[in-house]
């Protein structure tokens, strides 16, 4: 089963309302923002991190950037990187722009910034670069059980 369709299916499992949209492939959050007819700010940008062997799901406002400083001090290590394009797709099993935002079905740590809880509906890539959801912040965090902390700017 692929990643689309175990977001698909734990949303549905959990009775989760949601809105999936279909549009052209888009690789950046502003390309996803344009498509949707969304503030960018409303995007859940999900970005892999590799600290020597590990590597994290970081999810961010759209708008924002990683803090790396705020992030070492978080993960409690001295150097971390984004993971390459190859790594990423690797850790991810999806194409890189359509990264979903759900540690919890990819096997990797996750980190939401608290910056994601300021919009109460939420939009990302579900695994997919021609596909969109938007749902409740709210529900997101219940359903990843992530950590949430600063570290964007």
């Amino acid at each position: 089963m692929s990643v689309f369709e175990q977001i698909l299916e734990l949303l549905e499992q959990h009775n989760i309302p949601y809105k999936l949209t279909e549009h052209e492939a888009v690789r950046t959050s502003e390309e996803a923002a344009r498509v949707r007819g969304a503030a960018l700010k409303t995007g859940a940008k999900a970005m892999i991190v590799r600290c020597k062997d590990d590597y994290y799901l970081l999810v961010l406002p759209a708008d924002k950037r990683i803090d790396w400083k705020r992030l070492r001090a978080i993960l409690h290590v001295s150097n971390v990187r984004l993971a390459t394009e190859e790594e990423a797709e690797s850790v991810a099993h999806v194409k890189m722009g359509s990264v979903p935002p759900f540690g919890n079905i990819l096997g990797v740590p996750t980190y939401f910034d608290e910056g994601l809880f300021e919009n109460e509906v939420v939009n990302f890539n579900p695994g997919s670069t021609t596909h969109s959801i938007a749902m409740k912040s709210a529900d997101l965090r219940a359903l990843v059980s992530p950590v949430v902390a600063a570290f964007a700017l």
